[in-house]
């Protein structure tokens, strides 16, 4: 009884110490989701430490005002009076290195490279003073006399010389020392600021604020790598150039005769697979994503055509192949089912070659399950009964014979003709032996490859939006985004972190690739154009809302500006997807505005500053939906002016490899 009254004693204080646990756990997260959107109450060493960082980032732009470049000089608590120091004291120089080091603050640690540069100029400084010296001593200068005046005004001249000395010593170091967030970007749009000086105390604060390493940078960087030498090594290289690649070569048809075929391909620019390989791969390409209206007709064109196909039986008994009566020619005969003369149970669609439900083991054409007299709804028969008849016999000649042609998925549209092996060889496509129909496999969802289809009728690759962004065209498209990616991406996230980075880089692709997907639903594209436009969105941003430190902030935003406007230009020529690149930039833009915690808004308080930030992703999040909505529910199947703001046609053949021209009409019969 005791101890259950203590237990229930202690029921409540448990009860208690667990609520306010969680209610702590609470805290910390809201207080954590604040500081990440830059909106909690952060300390007054973090929120210096992000407003010397946007100095640094701005400085390596435009010239800031002298007002913020000494703020930090000016704003410093006083340090209490300043030590006397006995003007006739000379410190040794053991002495005086040890007073800097104990009063420097600490930096990270330099590689030995740097070291070894700096221990050189040192040296060089140190031998060029003492020559100096010399220099002074032989023209007779008594430094010892007894002019107290003279010697306290040669002590003050020894000092001044020695502070000199070592003002150029830091200045050598803070040249040798990579500056944190310009880069080779800052320094190319940086214009001369000489007379911008920044304070001793300010570049060693600034020199400290390398806190954010470019993880994710170096991380998609590699995955981009890796990707594009598996995508060459598993499936070769397209023919480089521009324009068109005819390949002729001779090849046994299923007529029995060797004949000159030929086959037509896009040439790459980028020096890269295929398209018909960056599709497999998982490129961007909408009929893969959604179900698409223009795919379903031209496939029921081929089905209709099918349906209306039999076996065309050679008369010396040599093969067999499934065609359409106006290709089975005089030395063939063509077996159809009619009323006249009916198939098994009275069927009139067919014959097939090497295919007949009376002669099916797996699956069997019995009650209730029987095979529709509609030969593209018949299954794929994997078990017949042996032949019982020889090949000179006239019955069932569809089953005697030599199945010479089969099915053959090509090209990039789901295409497939009844053809040989070296036939579907050259179409580089897929050949299927043991099929007799086009209606018995699923070409598209072949030639998407990736993750299968959930249901084989309805393609649902949604995550091209992703995988594109990963895999490159070609080893040009590849180095443009390695510079681009190590020369400003590198840079912008030592700025703002891997989890922000990460945040905008993807969203941004990802937003870039379902506008290209949605306005050219037929191109075949790869890389991450869109989101390396959302980086340049956010050092647009970044400059924007540093507009009140420039020196001439027109200037500043016209440098960076202008770049962007090429870029959008250049979109209008081949190779380029304008349509991802303005997305990816308007993305980019609304979550650098919600994301960049550091970047103060001026006068605005705080409460404006979540105003901002909600309505930047509420309409990120608005025009995602709407895409979305376009793309799924009211889809573009054609749009010839949405064409022209990705590739103006200077020339008829200029644009060629932008589009793709769908299919409209049935080609299965295209080859005979």
């Amino acid at each position: 009884m005791d101890h259950m009254t203590r237990v229930g004693q202690r029921s409540p204080s448990r009860s208690g110490s667990q609520g306010q646990k969680m209610h702590q756990i609470g805290r910390k997260v809201r207080n954590s989701v604040a500081d990440f959107f830059g909106v909690g109450e952060e300390s007054e060493r973090q929120s210096s430490r992000w407003d010397q960082r946007r100095k640094r980032y701005a400085g390596s732009i435009g010239r800031l005002k002298h007002s913020y470049i000494r703020q930090d000089a000016d704003d410093e608590p006083d340090a209490g009076p300043r030590p006397i120091v006995d003007p006739l004291h000379r410190p040794s120089r053991l002495s005086s290195a040890s007073t800097r080091l104990s009063t420097r603050r600490p930096t990270r640690k330099e590689s030995v490279a740097v070291m070894t540069i700096k221990g050189i100029g040192k040296f060089m400084a140190k031998r060029k003073s003492k020559q100096e010296d010399r220099k002074s001593r032989g023209t007779g200068v008594d430094h010892g006399g007894e002019d107290a005046f003279s010697l306290v005004d040669d002590v003050f001249y020894d000092e001044a010389r020695a502070e000199q000395t070592r003002a150029k010593e830091s200045t050598i170091e803070q040249e040798d020392k990579r500056t944190v967030g310009i880069g080779a970007m800052g320094r190319l749009l940086r214009p001369s600021i000489q007379s911008v000086v920044f304070t001793k105390d300010l570049t060693m604060q600034l020199d400290e604020m390398e806190d954010h390493r470019p993880y994710f940078t170096y991380w998609a960087t590699f995955v981009q790598i890796v990707v594009f030498i598996v995508a060459v090594a598993v499936y070769g290289t397209a023919p480089y150039g521009i324009g068109r690649e005819v390949e002729n070569k001779v090849v046994r048809m299923s007529n029995l005769a060797r004949e000159t075929q030929s086959h037509i391909e896009q040439r790459n620019i980028w020096f890269g697979p295929r398209q018909a390989d960056l599709i497999h791969l998982g490129a961007k390409y909408s009929p893969c994503m959604r179900v698409d209206h223009n795919l379903e007709i031209a496939i029921d064109l081929d089905k209709k055509e099918e349906n209306s196909s039999a076996c065309c039986v050679r008369n010396d008994g040599s093969g067999c192949v499934q065609r359409i009566k106006s290709q089975c020619g005089s030395l063939s005969s063509w077996k159809k089912w009619s009323t006249s003369n009916p198939g098994p149970k009275g069927r009139v669609s067919g014959s097939v070659c090497g295919q007949d439900p009376n002669y099916c083991l797996n699956p069997p054409s019995t009650t209730p399950y029987e095979w529709p007299d509609d030969i593209t709804k018949w299954p794929l028969c994997t078990e017949r009964e042996p032949n019982q008849h020889n090949v000179s016999s006239t019955k069932d000649r569809h089953m005697n014979c030599e199945v010479l042609g089969h099915p053959c998925c090509h090209g990039i549209q789901g295409e497939c003709i009844i053809t040989t092996q070296e036939h579907c060889d050259l179409k580089r496509g897929f050949f299927h032996k043991d099929a007799f129909l086009c209606s018995q496999v699923n070409c598209f969802k072949q030639i998407c490859g990736m993750i299968p289809f959930a249901d084989d009728a309805k393609p649902d690759q949604f995550y091209r939006l992703w995988t594109s962004i990963f895999l490159h065209s070609g080893l040009v498209h590849l180095l443009v985004s390695v510079i681009f990616q190590m020369w400003i991406m590198r840079d912008m996230e030592k700025l703002i972190g891997a989890i922000r980075m990460s945040i905008i880089y993807l969203g941004s692709g990802i937003a870039g690739n379902l506008a290209s997907c949605t306005f050219l639903p037929y191109h075949v594209e790869t890389g991450p154009s869109g989101a390396q436009f959302g980086i340049l969105a956010c050092l647009l941003v970044e400059m924007l809302q540093s507009y009140q430190m420039y020196r001439r902030p027109i200037l500043a935003i016209a440098k960076l500006a202008g770049p962007i406007l090429v870029l959008f230009i250049l979109g209008l020529l081949p190779w380029f997807d304008n349509w991802a690149h303005l997305f990816g930039f308007i993305f980019g833009f609304l979550l650098a505005f919600a994301l960049m915690p550091y970047v103060t808004f001026g006068k605005f308080d705080r409460h404006r500053k979540i105003i901002n930030i909600l309505v930047c992703l509420g309409l990120a999040t608005v025009l995602f939906i709407v895409l979305i909505l376009i793309f799924y529910v009211a889809p573009l199947t054609t749009c010839d002016s949405c064409q022209y703001f990705n590739c103006l046609p200077f020339t008829d053949d200029f644009c060629d490899n932008m589009q793709v021209t769908f299919k409209k009409t049935s080609t299965y019969s295209a080859f005979g």
